[in-house]
């Protein structure tokens, strides 16, 4: 990270078209035609309304902490902007390469084994160290399997970001976004 850079205002530059995606996707589920619609979310809008800016928000807010990561972290490239898509690496970073998830919930189930299998091979290929990260939540770091998993603070620290910094803009923003998600009238679905 230069010592120029203000990460407040860079990450709120990454975020905003996020917000403007939010909010216009809300306004498109809204004119959809009601018949279209799953029952509950035709007789009551805010239920469209609030699932689609929290569904629209969390999708595009993986891909939006990796451009944080490279832009704010010192020597982290995002892959997928700057190399195209790479088979299981999102960033390469001085520790290794690997996957950046939002939150421990996201890579579960039963993509987690061939995510491990697409990084392993990845990074086996590039002889790096492959890493599991998630940017937000609970703070750890621990090596299972070959793999290190490093999470929350952890991980932003160990690429030179202030974590409080990431997350109270990540909050403000969200919130920025719900103010103007409460202004939509609903009145006309």
């Amino acid at each position: 990270m230069t010592a120029t850079l203000d990460p407040h205002k860079e990450i709120r530059k990454i975020l905003l078209p996020l917000k403007q995606q939010v909010l216009d996707k809300i306004r498109e589920n809204l004119s959809l035609d009601k018949k279209k619609l799953n029952i509950l979310k035709a007789a009551v809008p805010e239920i469209l309304l609030y699932s689609t800016f929290e569904r629209t928000f969390s999708t595009g807010l993986g891909l939006k902490l990796q451009e944080i990561a490279a832009v704010c972290g010192t020597s982290v490239i995002n892959i997928d902007k700057e190399e195209g898509k790479v088979l299981g690496v999102d960033l390469r970073v001085l520790f290794g390469e690997g996957q950046m998830k939002a939150g421990t919930n996201t890579q579960t189930g039963t993509h987690k084994k061939d995510s491990i299998k697409k990084l392993l091979e990845t990074t086996d290929k590039n002889g790096t160290n492959p890493f599991f990260a998630t940017a937000l939540g609970e703070s750890y770091e621990y090596v299972k399997d070959g793999i290190l998993y490093i999470g929350g603070e952890s991980f932003w620290e160990k690429i030179g970001v202030d974590y409080d910094i990431v997350y109270n803009t990540i909050i403000e923003v969200i919130v920025e976004t719900y103010e103007e998600v409460k202004l939509i009238d609903i009145t006309t679905v």
